[in-house]
């Protein structure tokens, strides 16, 4: 299939002329070759569908007779089953002919067989579905050979490493301490009871190869306008904010994130480097990701790539440390704070760490990451896609790969030892909320209605009030006038001269008192010339 698809390709584009010498060096006719021109578009979309490396071996490939059926069950399937459900063949057959009347509806007459089945799991090299998710070993095959066909796609596109881009998401519970964390997860309702928590947020991450893009992180909350972001430019924030009804990633996010926040993002950061504006971004499957086909720039120059199934936890960059240290560093921040707040309780000071202050302690954590440490998780996971990562073999031997550095565990205990817990609950607690959900649960009809290209916009959630539409402090402080900020700072510039501090601070005190009367001149100035003659 793969010589297929390069083969049709080539044609078009002048490289390979039907003449005799040409046919022979393929191995077929003149009539083959046209066959294959004539369903070029499909044979170049197989690696997309079947991925699996086993799959693109074959000769042939039979479609469904019903691909809008297939393509929902197999959506359904892989939902499943990155829920952890059990899959056997009785239920996918039930499945799949629940799809086809909510497809067809009174002309529904599909009967799911054994022979239907079998066709259904080599189309999707399916090995197994007794148990949610493939065998291991097969994912560590898949895993291992990965990069090789990545190299050969960024050789193709002639990709940099500046335009190499990797994303993904993670839960973050912002208020957990360690002594609440082994309850959650041995739960044997582990995700319900993180749904019910209301200091979860999703955050998406973003980088690329090099290290020289972190893109601003998106933090996905509950409420719709939280009272601690009223009165506050969010474009000064560290962190992008929006909302969903459990603070999930869903499709219609990642769209938009894709389209007004990557591609901006990316063009203008390569035009600074002066480079083509072109990238390709690397998605896991997460069924809360759109189709490869709705995450394209206009230009067609910005796309996506989806990694296989089953490996991202050994290929996802962002899997192979990064997020942990993201993790690790906003611990620190937040024990940093407790420690700060001398004259509050815990339970006071948790109370007041809102999404606002969330965002600022997270924009430190990000911060702290080093071009160097995201290079080299690239290389841990994709490394042989690269020709310059032979000098590195991304082991994760030095302190900024640590996932828990001893000092931070000392800092914590000390900090909650007004809490009953081991050193064993405040190591889990750096990754405790790995295992928070992240993305929305599509139900039948909603993939129903994307595989029918019925799936229309969602409208808006509905304005709710009060503390549940806030998620932390409930009410919100007018900011003070320029007048008091102006006093306030240069009372504060007269207490920092008074300490033993590095002069860069005084100076970066001194550039806000400076701009803040900057801004009290202009308000003053906007004065009427009837005021002047007033006495």
């Amino acid at each position: 299939l793969i010589g297929k698809g390069t083969a049709s390709k080539d044609c078009t584009h002048g490289l390979v002329f039907i003449n005799m010498v040409s046919l022979v060096d393929l191995g077929i006719s003149e009539s083959t070759l046209r066959g294959w021109k004539k369903e070029e578009e499909m044979l170049c979309s197989l690696p997309c569908i079947l991925e699996e490396e086993t799959g693109l071996q074959r000769k042939k490939v039979k479609f469904a007779n019903d691909e809008s059926l297939d393509s929902a069950l197999y959506q359904w399937f892989v939902q499943a089953r990155s829920e952890g459900v059990p899959i056997s063949g009785p239920i996918l057959k039930a499945q799949a002919e629940k799809f086809d009347r909510l497809i067809n509806g009174n002309e529904s007459k599909f009967k799911a067989s054994n022979g239907w089945l079998d066709r259904f799991k080599r189309r999707h090299t399916i090995s197994q579905v007794l148990v949610s998710g493939e065998i291991r070993s097969a994912d560590k095959e898949a895993a291992d050979s990965y990069p090789t066909e990545l190299k050969k796609l960024l050789e193709e596109g002639c990709y940099m490493a500046d335009q190499v881009y990797n994303c993904d998401e993670t839960g973050l519970c912002f208020k957990m301490l360690p002594d609440r964390t082994l309850a959650t997860r041995t739960d044997s309702h582990k995700q319900e009871g993180f749904k019910q928590r209301k200091d979860q947020v999703t955050l998406l991450f973003c980088v690329n190869k090099s290290g020289s893009h972190k893109v601003k992180p998106l933090m996905i909350g509950k409420a719709r306008s939280p009272g601690c972001f009223h009165h506050v430019n969010m474009k000064a924030l560290p962190f992008e904010y929006t909302n969903s009804k459990n603070a999930w990633m869903n499709s219609s996010i990642f769209e938009d994130w894709f389209h007004n926040t990557f591609v901006p993002v990316v063009w203008a950061h390569l035009r600074k480097l002066k480079q083509e504006g072109k990238a390709l971004l690397l998605l896991d499957n997460c069924p809360a990701h759109p189709l490869a086909e709705n995450l394209v720039s206009r230009d067609s120059k910005i796309k996506v790539s989806y990694l296989l199934k089953n490996t991202t936890s050994e290929i996802q960059p962002l899997d192979q440390g990064i997020i942990s240290v993201f993790k690790q560093n906003y611990r620190r921040e937040m024990i940093k704070r407790m420690v700060a707040d001398n004259n509050s309780s815990i339970d006071t000071s948790l109370a007041s760490l809102n999404l606002k202050e969330v965002c600022h302690l997270g924009g430190k954590a990000w911060d702290a990451i080093s071009a160097r440490c995201i290079e080299r998780c690239w290389i841990k996971g994709l490394g042989p896609a690269f020709l310059s990562s032979t000098h590195d073999d991304g082991n994760n031997d030095e302190p900024e790969f640590t996932r828990v550095i001893e000092d931070d565990v000392h800092l914590a205990e000390e900090a909650l030892r007004e809490y009953e817990h081991s050193h064993h609950d405040t190591l889990n607690w750096f990754s405790a909320d790995d295992i928070c959900p992240i993305y929305e649960h599509i139900s039948d009809d909603e993939i129903v209605a994307n595989v029918s290209g019925k799936n229309e916009a969602a409208p808006p959630e509905p304005e709710t009030s009060g503390a549940n539409d806030d998620d932390d402090d409930g009410t919100s402080t007018p900011p003070p006038k320029v007048s008091e900020a102006v006093k306030h700072l240069e009372a504060s510039l007269r207490w920092l001269e008074t300490q033993d501090v590095d002069s860069v601070k005084i100076l970066q005190l001194r550039s806000i008192l400076d701009f803040a009367r900057s801004q009290q001149f202009a308000a003053n100035k906007q004065i009427t010339l009837d005021s002047f003659f007033k006495k």
